[in-house]
């Protein structure tokens, strides 16, 4: 590509950012789905999102149409959302089902992905059926966490988290419910989202009116091995899942360490944030539609004893505002971002000592691109 990525290397103090065109162009998008996405494990989401044998959604990352269903032996699993026939759409949107059936030709499959009826293959010669059952897509779960990769010979997902594990271990997320997912459509790249999520640098302006603290102290982790970083807040155990002034839920009892002091906000390459505090867990998915669209899928969990008490519904209003006001203000400095990245007079800058995450992002970006 004629991009000079020399600058981007530098030690942070001597670096420039990424040039504008990697946010923009087409072809470096095409060779980030195909280097990143394609390669790397994937959030989906939550494993309760889809309780019961039967329920699936129908999800599209990076141009990859596939599907997530829970199979009768309560195993959930994903499939190329393509019959094997001659290639329709099988499933849209989200629900409940006991078989699959294409609407083409109604070829039939079970909700394990195997065919069980191929219509007008009766006369077919050294065709079996049990060839041609869904493609399967490599899905893992973590700590309540589903993710999936699109290579078929992918390193398991316990090598891609590393030893994210002991950061988070006394949270339970295993056993937090979610009780809210909302979606946004930007126009931004999703590297943007990124990079402004994993930053805080953005808060005494961006985010001045709502979650801005500037007495909370902050450590840098980079995942070694795992591929993710993490930065660690000391707030002195007051959750920042709230706005100033407003009553939240008490904290998790099994904290320990860091968890017990304050936040901690985590990237889990590519495009995976996982916020952790004192009281609950929220995330975000922040997945590109192109160069120049992300969609920001958003989701809110808490411990299964907070979400059973009987005043959450009235209390978890306050956890959906502070998290409604701080999205909509990332979403709309995150396109007025773009809107300057697009403009052809753009040119590269240089980044702060408050942006380390940033850097390290970037050149996470272009050790997978190989430039």
């Amino acid at each position: 590509m004629e991009m000079d990525f020399e600058a981007v290397r530098r030690p942070l103090a001597e670096a420039g950012t990424l040039p504008p065109e990697c946010y923009t162009s087409g072809a470096f998008h095409r060779r980030e789905v195909a280097r990143i996405f394609m390669r790397r494990w994937n959030l989906i989401g939550r494993a309760d999102y889809w309780p019961e044998p039967g329920d699936y959604v129908a999800l599209t990352l990076a141009g990859a149409e596939y599907l997530v269903i829970r199979d009768g032996d309560g195993r959930l699993r994903a499939f190329a959302n393509s019959c094997r026939h001659r290639g329709a759409r099988l499933l849209d949107g989200e629900g409940r089902c006991e078989r699959i059936v294409c609407p083409y030709h109604g070829w039939t499959y079970g909700i394990d992905g195997r065919l069980d009826f191929a219509n007008g293959m009766d006369r077919a010669r050294n065709f079996d059926p049990q060839e041609y059952g869904l493609v399967e897509i490599p899905l893992g779960c973590w700590q309540g966490f589903a993710f999936v990769n699109f290579d078929p010979g992918c390193a398991p997902l316990a090598d891609h988290l590393g030893d994210l594990g002991r950061h988070l271990e006394s949270y339970g997320l295993g056993d937090m419910v979610t009780v809210r997912r909302a979606e946004y459509s930007v126009r931004t790249n999703w590297k943007s989202y990124v990079e402004n999520s994993m930053e805080s640098f953005h808060h005494a302006t961006v985010h001045r009116n709502s979650v801005n603290d500037p007495s909370i102290g902050k450590t840098v982790v980079r995942g070694a091995p795992g591929e993710y970083v993490l930065v660690q807040s000391d707030s002195g155990g007051r959750t920042r899942a709230l706005l100033k002034g407003t009553d939240g839920f008490p904290p998790i009892p099994t904290l320990a360490g860091p968890a017990a002091l304050g936040s901690q906000y985590l990237l889990v390459y590519p495009a995976t944030m996982i916020g952790c505090d004192v009281d609950s867990m929220w995330f975000k998915q922040m997945l590109p539609d192109g160069p120049d669209r992300v969609r920001n899928v958003v989701a809110i969990c808490f411990p299964r004893e907070t979400a059973a008490r009987a005043d959450f519904d009235t209390v978890v209003q306050h956890y959906y505002r502070r998290f409604e006001t701080a999205i909509a203000e990332d979403n709309e400095i995150a396109e007025r971002q773009f809107a300057g990245l697009a403009s052809p007079l753009a040119r590269p800058g240089r980044f702060s000592h408050r942006e380390p995450l940033v850097h390290a992002i970037d050149n996470w970006i272009l050790d997978q691109l190989d430039l």
